[in-house]
């Protein structure tokens, strides 16, 4: 049973012999786990919740070995004991009501995947609601409900499915069924209307922007002043055949740190000859292209008299602004790093395993403070760095402050893996969901693409080779109306995290009470029985 669960939820999501992942496998990957934790007692339960997680992170997260196989390593025992944990709560669902315990099982697991988001560890990749990506009927439930709304409908589905398997009844009035199938239908029926209603709006649109992404297929694993000449370079080329075959092209972006030295900080310096001598040609090209160029760079400011703060940072030149020579880019720095990768806050605490990530191939930043939205050619923009677009709240928060599409620079090239680059791209097509905006996403080594306002990848590049894409972006602040999603943020995710206090706080109390007052409750249930009889 946990080695079905752990394949299937290896198999719904994008991996190795599935490209976009079987997504219809997700309405069925919980069955095997909530029934192994019904056969299973108080004093093993949480070991096989142990090894689900090792079994399921490994699977689902190999290519984190080729970035740092520390990371991994951390990455499957972190989730290994978290999900021993889960499986507890789990069985305490169990032993509360063994009718309706898989329905208070599904409430559960969607709290733990909220749960995981949060804090420092946050981590987004491996929610089951993510393996509707394709689906476009369900995904439009992402602009109410963000990807909770998909998790809860993948949980209650395995959770209905349980109880018929074990119950033996195709027709039951019960009133947690009901109610599952009642949600599931809502679910459909909002998908349809709303899918057709957002791509009736969409062709209301009468403005449009031309927007060039460039992937340029680097390898982030190697550094020198060679490499980042010939990076700038490809890069450079890339930028010539495309403005070359699309003129009109208004807006051009190079991934997540495409010009590794930090530009404004060697341009006033000036006291590194080679680096200099990149920068101020990268500029000249820059200044010579009748159009903005979004991209990503490292921004170093001294802090001190021998220190200084590295951010990862988006560079905004406009020609018609004045700001590229000298470079004075408008910029945004990244809010939300990626933890033990880019940021980890307890190196007094753990001096050891910080030096260890530094050894490997981690990079710490310096953590913006700031959500910034830009208007270039009319069109309202925000530049989420890589990692930041797979949460819904940071992505919400661009959008409330006026942005009205996402340009994404991302660096996947490290993971050298086709289904890490997808299971990126999946999470990037609810964003657009969510806010019902487009995104256009530039990566150093894919998934280049253009995602509309539906969640559909209108285009995209294939990994792993140098190559640009070009698309017609809309202006939307005309017809433009903020979704229940951007409004209220993850509102489903907090009510269900509720529900899941209340439930497993009941039972504890249950069993506290039952435990204390056992003896009394005995005596009075055979009174009663006497009674009766």
């Amino acid at each position: 049973m946990l080695l079905l669960g752990a394949v299937l939820f290896y198999l719904s999501n994008p991996c190795v012999l599935f490209p976009h992942g079987l997504g219809i496998l997700s309405f069925a990957s919980l069955v095997p786990v909530f029934l192994c934790v019904r056969n299973s007692s108080f004093k093993d339960v949480w070991l096989k919740g142990f090894l689900y997680g090792a079994l399921s992170y490994a699977l689902y997260c190999y290519w984190l070995y080729s970035f740092n196989p520390l990371t991994m390593l951390i990455a499957i025992l972190f989730y290994s004991v978290i999900l021993s944990f889960v499986f507890l709560l789990l069985k305490a669902s169990d032993t509360f009501s063994k009718k309706y315990s898989f329905f208070f099982q599904a409430v559960v697991w969607c709290a733990y995947e909220y749960v995981k988001t949060l804090g420092f560890l946050g981590f987004s990749y491996g929610i089951i609601g993510y393996t509707q990506w394709k689906n476009s009927i369900l995904l439009q439930n992402a602009s109410w409900g963000g990807v909770w709304s998909l998790s809860l409908f993948c949980a209650l589905l395995c959770a209905v499915l349980c109880f018929f398997i074990t119950e033996r009844k195709i027709f039951v009035k019960k009133i947690p069924v009901l109610l599952s199938l009642a949600y599931l239908c809502f679910c459909l029926t909002w998908g349809g209307i709303s899918l057709s209603k957002e791509k009736n709006r969409a062709l209301l649109n009468k403005d449009f922007v031309k927007v060039v992404c460039v992937q340029n297929n680097t390898d982030s694993s190697k550094y020198g002043v060679d490499v980042y000449k010939r990076d700038i370079a490809n890069l450079k080329s890339l930028t010539a055949s495309a403005l070359k075959e699309h003129p009109d092209t208004k807006i051009v972006i190079w991934p997540e740190t495409a010009v590794v030295p930090p530009v404004e900080y060697h341009y006033g310096k000036r006291t590194d000859s080679a680096r200099l001598s990149i920068i101020t040609d990268l500029l000249e090209f820059i200044e010579g292209c009748d159009c903005v160029f979004v991209i990503g760079n490292q921004r170093t400011i001294e802090s001190g008299l021998y220190s200084t703060q590295d951010f990862n940072s988006a560079l905004i030149f406009n020609p018609s602004k004045n700001n590229i020579i000298p470079p004075q880019p408008f910029h945004y720095e990244k809010v939300h790093l990626v933890p033990f990768v880019e940021h980890f806050p307890y190196k007094k605490m753990f001096p050891s395993l910080y030096k260890a990530l530094l050894n490997g191939s981690s990079q710490m930043w310096t953590a913006g403070n700031e959500y910034m939205v830009f208007e270039e050619n009319g069109l309202k923009f925000s530049t989420p760095i890589c990692f930041e677009d797979t949460f819904g709240n940071d992505c919400r928060n661009f959008v409330l402050m006026g942005a009205r599409c996402l340009f994404n620079l991302s660096n996947d090239s490290w993971s050298k893996s086709v289904p890490c680059q997808n299971q990126h791209l999946a999470m990037a097509t609810f964003r657009c969901v969510e806010n019902r905006i487009c995104a256009a996403r530039s990566t150093a080594s894919g998934t280049t693409a253009f995602v509309d306002s539906c969640g559909n990848v209108v285009s995209e590049t294939e990994p792993f080779e140098k190559n640009y894409l070009a698309a017609e972006v809309p202006v939307q602040d005309k017809n433009f109306k903020i979704t229940f999603y951007t409004k209220h943020g993850d509102f489903l995710a907090k009510i269900i995290l509720l529900c899941a206090v209340l439930i497993e706080t009941s039972f504890l109390l249950r069993r506290f009470f039952c435990r204390r007052h056992g003896n009394q409750l005995l005596k009075l249930k055979h009174k009663i029985c006497h009674y009766r009889a």
